[in-house]
């Protein structure tokens, strides 16, 4: 019997981002994987005894070491060795870098590199040096866009065939909702339907500065527009954004939604006259597919793999023109044609990514890497 580990232990400790991706790659990896002398090990933490995740040839292994903890290079190994993978693919980029097995990373986006101001200094120095050793060991490399995958060739001098691209996709739960639903999920916020919408950690590099300038600027012109609604969580450095809106005067216009859960945040999507996703970088783009999943038209910025991902489906804009910001935000509010016409191209380009293909092509990588 040959294993296959996966490294699920971020799932204790949260549920969006790469956590998300490995929960929708654990669940659909099963049921691809058809070579019946393969079991894939789900590598959990001994804190995570709630998540489930069963299949055809499915074995969970609780383990104690951490992700990202200062003896994980030491201890981590020696779990993994205790299972007698052939195999271990790390959904978080960082594998171990000791252990004779095969290793599959996974990079989502390299913005310690191109962004190191908007980490704090002890974080900017752990992923710097960890990436470098995570590149040189690893048999193949996944890259979650084309962007992705340009940064690691231009960064590292990779050659392409060491990196496959496989896109992440929207979760089921992202869809078009009734109007009943929607309402009822609301009325728990005290929202009304009809906010201009935010999703994503509060951090300088989701440039939330320029759209609250930008949002400011439109209540000048339109001091009837729609209150701004910015879910996420907070992030590094998150302390000054949270300034800007007195500076701005528009605290009052603003509604901050703190960890809101998949059902909740479909809700708001669905609920949104549009979704302003202006970041300065982005490997995927998870918010933008979301949103369109769910008909909610989407203006992007320029930057990293959101024109890649959205495609000409939403608008784009230059990321730090906020007169361009405010003039699309007022357009689109004052125009339903133009959100009919990107609510229905937003559906069709989010149904473009596929979880279930994600999981297929990962497990071939998986053959490949074992020659199978």
């Amino acid at each position: 019997m040959i294993r296959i580990g996966l490294d699920a232990r971020l799932l204790a400790y949260r549920r969006e981002g790469i956590a998300r991706y490995i929960l929708e790659l654990a669940t659909r990896l099963p049921y691809v994987m058809d070579d019946p002398e393969i079991r894939l090990v789900i590598f959990q933490s001994r804190r995570d005894l709630h998540t489930r995740i069963s299949g055809p040839r499915v074995q969970t292994a609780y383990v104690w070491t951490p992700p990202h903890h200062r003896w994980e290079q030491r201890i981590w190994p020696l779990e993994i060795a205790l299972r007698r993978v052939s195999l271990l693919h790390s959904p978080d980029f960082i594998p171990p870098f000791a252990g004779s097995f095969r290793r599959v990373i996974t990079i989502h986006d390299l913005h310690f590199l191109k962004y190191p101001d908007f980490m704090t200094v002890e974080s900017r120095r752990y992923y710097a040096g960890q990436i470098e050793q995570a590149v040189r060991v690893a048999d193949h490399i996944i890259a979650v866009s084309q962007t992705t995958r340009a940064d690691l060739m231009a960064y590292f001098g990779l050659p392409p065939e060491r990196i496959s691209v496989v896109y992440e996709a929207a979760s089921a739960v992202y869809r078009p909702l009734p109007p009943e639903a929607i309402r009822a999920a609301l009325d728990h916020l005290g929202l009304e339907p009809g906010y201009i919408l935010f999703v994503g950690t509060w951090e300088p590099r989701k440039n939330l500065p320029m759209l609250l300038r930008a949002y400011a600027r439109l209540l000048d012109r339109r001091p009837e527009a729609p209150p701004l609604v910015l879910a996420g969580r907070r992030g590094w450095l998150y302390q000054e954004i949270l300034e800007w809106p007195h500076r701005l005067h528009i605290a009052d216009r603003l509604r901050w939604i703190e960890g809101p859960d998949d059902q909740t945040l479909a809700a708001l999507y669905n609920g949104a006259v549009f979704l302003a996703f202006p970041s300065l970088y982005e490997g995927f783009g998870l918010p933008a597919v979301e949103a369109m999943a769910c008909g909610t038209p989407v203006i992007v910025s320029d930057q990293g793999a959101l024109p890649e991902v959205v495609g000409e489906a939403g608008m784009i804009l230059p990321v730090e023109d906020e007169s361009r910001w405010t003039e699309a935000m007022e357009a689109l509010l004052e125009d339903p044609e133009a959100r009919e016409r990107m609510r229905r191209k937003g559906l069709e380009r989010a149904a473009a990514f596929s979880w279930d293909r994600a999981a297929a092509e990962t497990w071939e990588i998986y053959r490949r890497v074992l020659g199978r």
